[in-house]
């Protein structure tokens, strides 16, 4: 049940225009967002402060469902 504090970071992936809600995956260390997007740590992504709007559909949608 995916909520604000589940997905505290905020990330706009590489070429892309939707801010994301993301958190860290403890057993890999890589990063996911609420829309399941696993993120490639390499790509030149652009990290948000956590206060930053989510504008990512299915984040929103993810992150509503829950609440």
């Amino acid at each position: 049940m995916p909520t604000r504090t589940d997905y505290p970071m905020r990330v706009r992936l590489y070429r892309g225009r939707s801010v994301h809600a993301a958190r860290e995956l403890t057993i890999s260390g890589g990063v996911e967002t609420a829309c399941d997007y696993v993120i490639d740590m390499m790509a030149d992504n652009h990290w948000l402060d956590d206060d930053a709007g989510v504008t990512c559909g299915g984040c929103l949608k993810a992150m509503k469902k829950e609440n």
